[in-house]
């Protein structure tokens, strides 16, 4: 006949940690899980304050927590505390935590069993779903959704504060060519090579975006007048011009620039893209006629 599996049996198979916690705050019982999570062995969790996984930082603030938890017992699911808890592992370590209570009889009086699931995970695959959300995925840079929502940011921004807003749109010069004669994967990486060039030209409140194909835009809030963002712009093509090395090919590599300023070209996102847009194709021309490099066409 096969023998009924206790309590504690059946809580070493949890997925979560699970830590029993008697009246005086002391841990009376530490699952697997829990060892694995916080880096103690029960045999060390076993009879310590419960405080010892609380950051010192909020340990007096858990204790009054604990007091009126214990003042007005009850469940407490998962998810509905104000924000992720922080566990504090044996090597100082922090970690964020969804943590649930309930409370439960015992010969000594009421303990509380705490349910502990460690939400680095979720969180690292969330902030990672967010970002592909609104990063262009060949690039790395903001997509058109977080291209838009900067753009209108940072005009309300300067309607608030009364500083320009310049936007300057890019694109590369002759990029048809580098598709055709090497192929679209020598011309991916041309401009992911691009793309990590123009980040690394732009201040860190600024924003660098692809908008798609080798359209590119950027974003300069809280520049000092018309003046200063053409002087940016000349600046930015200048550093971001020149040769990539893709496969042993040296491609040169040029960017014409438009640039559009908020408020005196436009004073929503609309019109200040047209402004841009235009701009731009003013300066393809003599682009064109300047670019230097081994493609002609």
């Amino acid at each position: 006949m096969t023998r009924p599996a206790s309590d504690h049996e059946l809580l070493e198979w949890m997925p979560d940690g699970v830590l029993v916690v008697d009246a005086g705050g002391l841990i009376v019982y530490a699952n697997r899980r829990a060892e694995g999570i916080t880096g103690y062995t029960r045999d060390e969790l076993r009879g310590q304050s419960i405080e010892l996984l609380v950051p010192q930082r909020f340990r007096a603030r858990h204790k009054e927590h604990r007091r009126d938890f214990y003042a007005n017992p009850g469940p407490r699911s998962m998810g509905e505390a104000a924000g992720d808890f922080r566990v504090r592992r044996k090597d100082g370590s922090e970690f964020s935590a969804d943590i649930s209570l309930g409370p439960v009889a015992s010969a000594g009086g009421t303990n509380v069993v705490a349910v502990i699931r460690d939400m680095t995970e979720r969180q690292r695959f969330e902030a990672m779903l967010q970002h592909e959300a609104l990063h262009d995925p060949l690039t790395g840079l903001a997509n058109r959704t977080l291209f838009f929502d900067r753009l209108t940011q940072a005009i309300l921004s300067g309607r608030r504060d009364g500083r320009p807003v310049a936007l300057a749109m890019l694109d590369l010069d002759r990029f048809k060519c580098v598709n055709d004669a090497y192929g679209h994967a020598t011309g991916d990486e041309v401009l992911k090579q691009f793309a990590v060039r123009l980040a690394a030209n732009v201040r860190n409140t600024d924003t660098a975006a692809r908008l798609g194909g080798d359209e590119f835009a950027c974003i300069f809030p809280r520049v000092a007048d018309r003046a200063a963002a053409d002087r940016m712009l000349r600046l930015l093509l200048s550093n971001i011009n020149g040769y990539v090395s893709v496969e042993r090919r040296r491609i040169g590599v040029s960017a014409s620039g438009g640039m559009a300023l908020y408020p005196d070209d436009g004073d929503d996102v609309d019109t200040l893209m047209r402004q841009a847009d235009r701009a731009l194709y003013s300066a393809k021309p003599a682009a064109r006629a300047l670019a230097a490099g081994p493609l002609a066409c």
